[in-house]
Parts: C-alpha cells; structure tokens; sequence
C-alpha cells in the first residue's frame, strides 16, 4: 500500500461462488489455472469448497501442494465431516458459514439463534482444536437483526481471524451498507470482510461503501460470475478503489482483462460488451464529439488509459461517425479520398447493416473497394443472418 490510505484484502470466490452460477462448471485444469493467475495477479485469499465433490477435494490438495502465494480456505458447513474433508485437503484455514437471518434460520435450518450460535462455536472450537485457522462468513447478514450479527461476532471473537457478513441477496443499498459495516465496526474488535451479492446492481457501489466503512477485505469474483445476478466484480472494485479512492492495492491491475477474458472462456459466461473496466466496449469511441475528444486528449472521454487494466483503445465507425476519426484513419493508413464522401457512404452502410465497422472493416473497404462497393453484400449478408 503507498501513502497515507488503507490497503484492503481480497478474497477471489471465483472458484467457489462464482462457480455456483447456474450453468458454470469450471474444469479442474482450469481451476488449477485461474487459481495460479489469481495468486500471481495479487488475490490474498482463494476460496473452495472441498464437500461439493471428489474433484473438488482433488483440486484443494493439489493447490495446496503449489506453494501459491495466495493463502487457499475450505469454505465449509457447520459439519465435523466437512471439516475433516478441508482437514484432509492439508489446507490450514478454513472459512465455516451459517445463517444469521430468522427467515433463515426458521424455514432453511428449523433452529433457534441460541442453538444457531452453539453449533457455530462448537465447530469453531473444533476447528482451531485441530490447528486450523478459522473465519466465519454470516449468510444473509444484512437481513438478520444487526444485534443478533454483533453479539455472534462478539461471541465467536476468540476463535476467528476475521469475520465475513454476508449481503446475500444484495438488498442493500450503499448508504445501508456503511451503516450496517459502520455499526458493527463500532461494536465488535474482530476484522471484517465484505461478501456483496448483485441483485441490484450494487455490489461494486456497496463494497466500496463497507470498505471505507471500515472493512478491511472484500470477496468478490472475476467478472462479478455467481450465484444468480452475481458477485462483487474484483476488477470493478479494484479500479475504483484506485481512480476513485485514491487506494493503490498490491496487485497486477494489467491482468484485470486478462483474467475476466479468462473466466468468460472456461465459464462460457459472456461478459456484456458494456461491461465496466473489461466489457469490449468499455474503451471504445464512435460519436464524432467522443472521439474527437479521445484524439486530442484521452482523458476527455477516458477515466484512465486502457492498457493500465490490459485492455485497448478501439474506434468504431458508423452513423455517429465524425471528420476527425475519419482524418486519422486517413492520415494513419495513408488513404486519399474525400473524407465528406466516406462519411456519407460510411453513414448509410451502418444504418443498413445495423451495426458500426471495426477499424480493419473500414481500412479494408477504403483500401481495397470502394466502401458503396461493400454496401450491397454487408446489406444481405445482414438480413442472411437475421432470418
């Protein structure tokens, strides 16, 4: 961490919670390697699940052999069985789980919070009994009774590193969020950890407000994958920590593509073009105002350049298209044709087509054709493909 402000952890459940997303099943080579880039990208924490299956207890004991620089937990239930399986992983740390909310508690497990809280500190008795090193997540913290989550916490302090409450229906909003952390952060000494659901679409927004609320980690996934609308997106997070917070984290930030490209391959989860920080849009310029900003200056249309988070400046070319994209795209392929005609070709191709040109697309039609030359095959090329 440089200066004067926080360093934060992070926990990647991308193996675990994001693997939970309907239809995601990662291989166990692609673990092996989303877990090898993770530790080397600068995640402090990778999260398992070792009780879903043999595989998975493979995949745990083979991590745990690597030396990864990242330290591995067996997210695991309130079960002696399932600790004995993280036990038998030679994984050292282990994160046990439970409800904390009373709709939880009354329709999912049939048991009072006094025997919700004895089971949890009888298993994390036995854990530590056993040399693990023990953190405890909360399901459905931010819908349980705030004085319920403080005294578990409180309660378990002796036993647990830190603390996780859980926002495991993502119903919070971010001013809710730095209450809810703020108050715990006042009434109980042990370290918290933010795991943050999407299902509002808040989740980059709420974990930055449980961080500066107090938190010192945050869980969350490459490309925000998980269980229904998803996780916190570790790349959202990361880059707003940095650009918004003025937050340096000990992390490769040019492998944030990377990864996400990664996890959308192996998890065949595709990212929206419109994705912040990765999406294949989320540099690109087509409007003649935009991208004549981005050609004097970058930073009239660019929060940060591009390749900090291993990605690439792209221009677009279609209805929105202006003279100074046009310019450049002359000056740079050292193309001679009247720019006012390529405009109106250009203009009518993309309406036709529906759709904007890539920059080989049009460098391939001012070079090779002229562009009213492409306009009848990309036209029924178009309706080819919608029919």
């Amino acid at each position: 961490m440089h200066g004067n402000k926080p360093g934060y952890g992070i926990c990647d459940t991308t193996l675990r919670d994001g693997e939970q997303m309907p239809g995601v099943i990662f291989s166990f080579d692609e673990k092996v390697e989303l877990a090898t880039k993770s530790s080397y990208f600068g995640a402090n924490i990778i999260e398992l699940m070792p009780a879903v299956s043999e595989s998975e207890r493979r995949l745990a004991k083979k991590l745990a052999g690597m030396g990864l620089g990242a330290k591995l937990t067996a997210s695991t239930m309130l079960k002696k069985e399932h600790i004995e399986l993280a036990l038998d992983c030679d994984i050292d740390s282990i994160t046990l789980f439970t409800p904390l909310s009373d709709i939880h508690l009354k329709y999912k497990l049939g048991i009072s919070r006094e025997e919700n809280l004895k089971k949890a500190l009888d298993m994390a008795d036995y854990s530590k009994e056993h040399g693990l090193k023990v953190a405890f997540a909360g399901e459905d913290s931010t819908r349980a009774d705030v004085e319920y989550v403080a005294d578990f916490i409180n309660e378990l302090s002796g036993y647990i590193e830190y603390f996780i409450p859980c926002d495991t229906l993502g119903c919070l909003t971010p001013f809710d969020t730095y209450s809810f952390i703020k108050e715990l952060k006042e009434r109980c000494n042990t370290p918290l950890c933010l795991h943050v659901h999407n299902d509002f679409g808040m989740a980059t927004a709420n974990t930055l407000a449980g961080l500066k609320a107090g938190a010192t980690m945050f869980s969350g996934t490459f490309g925000g994958i998980g269980e229904r609308a998803g996780n916190a997106p570790i790349e959202e997070v990361c880059t707003a920590l940095k650009f918004l917070n003025s937050v340096d984290l000990d992390v490769r930030y040019g492998m944030l593509t990377e990864m996400c490209r990664l996890v959308e391959r192996y998890s065949r989860a595709k990212l929206q073009n419109h994705k912040p920080v990765v999406g294949r849009n989320a540099f690109s310029h087509e409007s003649g105002i935009h991208a004549d900003g981005v050609l004097k200056n970058p930073r009239t249309y660019e929060n940060f350049d591009p390749g900090f988070v291993g990605q690439e400046r792209m221009f677009f070319f279609g209805k929105h298209s202006g003279r100074s994209v046009i310019e450049y795209i002359k000056k740079k392929y050292g193309i001679r044709r009247e720019t006012n005609k390529i405009l109106e070709d250009l203009k009518t191709l993309s309406e036709n087509i529906h759709r904007s040109l890539t920059e080989p697309e049009i460098v391939d039609l001012l070079t090779i054709r002229p562009i009213t030359e492409g306009l009848a095959d990309e036209h029924n090329q178009h309706l080819l493909y919608y029919r």
